[in-house]
């Protein structure tokens, strides 16, 4: 939830901005973020009724074969969408109801990749320590 849900506010809200600009490019972000919507919310059905995902989670994943790759290649699209966005000054081009979806979305992953980091920092020493 702290990470595909705003990977594809990044693609769905930079998909929204290029339109004005670079229409094909717009458009083809939003279908991507459409895609990988869906497919975070099937997984976010699943895991509160299964508790297990039951597909990838984005079309990269899909793409690669549920491989890591896949996943690299999708993280990789998501920050460089966040980085031309706050580079190119394009934020002010987004409509004003969207800013608000964009700074939860970026807040939502940056205390998703602080929470999960220091839960990895802390069971990797709770293992070490019970060596």
């Amino acid at each position: 939830m702290t990470v595909g849900l705003p990977f594809c506010a990044f693609k769905l809200l930079t998909g929204l901005i290029l339109l004005g600009s670079v229409a094909p490019v717009g458009y083809a972000l939003l279908t991507l973020g459409a895609i990988d919507l869906v497919l975070n919310l099937v997984n976010l059905v699943a895991l509160v009724v299964a508790r297990r995902r039951v597909s990838a989670v984005c079309l990269a994943e899909l793409a690669f074969g549920k491989s890591d790759l896949g996943l690299a290649v999708d993280v990789f699209v998501s920050f460089g969408l966040v980085a031309l966005v706050i580079g190119a000054g394009l934020l002010p081009a987004a409509p004003a109801w969207a800013l608000p979806l964009w700074n939860v979305a970026v807040v939502l992953n940056v205390l998703g990749a602080g929470v999960g980091r220091l839960l990895a920092a802390v069971v990797r020493s709770q293992s070490s320590s019970a060596a």
